[in-house]
Parts: structure tokens; C-alpha cells; sequence
């Protein structure tokens, strides 16, 4: 049963397309600026019709943006946090 599941899943998935990419499709710097806002977007979505993610894109140099500006948010989080574990741990 699983195995009929898993194909099937694939099977469909291998359905799946993206539109072409427009010439205002948002790319590299938009898809960064995104990975930034990227929790805060979510929180917003839970209120009002705000999207996470860019659809359609310019495709891997948005995810690529995407993947860094998130990347460097959730760095700058855990610095920011670590220095305030760190400072309370050593009083």
C-alpha cells in the first residue's frame, strides 16, 4: 500500500509546472530582501493575504536570494540571542 501511495505521489508531482518567468518576475535581490521579511510574513499571513514566498519568480536566483536572506536573519537572531544567554550565564 505504501509503495502505491509513494508512486502515486511522484507520479503527480511530476505533473507539477511553474509558469515562465516574466521580465518583471522578482529575482536575486527581491527573493533576498523576502528571505529577510520571511517570519514576519508568515505572522502577517495569519491575519491578512500576505505571501511568504514570490510565485512566480525568476527561479534559482530568487530561491537563491531567498535562501541567504533567510539564512542571514536567522544567524543575526541566534547571534543576537546567544549574547544574551551568554551574558546572563556568566553573571
Amino acid at each position: 500500500m505504501r509503495r502505491f501511495l509513494f508512486l502515486n505521489v511522484l507520479l503527480l508531482a511530476g505533473c507539477a509546472t511553474q509558469p515562465a518567468a516574466q521580465a518583471t518576475a522578482p529575482g536575486f535581490f527581491a527573493g533576498f530582501l523576502h528571505g529577510l521579511v520571511a517570519i514576519g510574513a508568515l505572522f502577517a499571513s495569519l491575519f491578512w493575504d500576505v505571501r511568504i514566498y514570490a510565485y512566480p519568480n525568476s527561479g534559482f536566483g530568487y530561491d537563491l536570494g531567498f535562501a541567504i536572506g533567510f539564512t542571514l536573519f536567522l544567524t543575526a537572531v541566534m547571534l543576537s540571542v546567544m549574547a544574551r544567554i551568554g551574558g546572563l550565564l556568566t553573571r
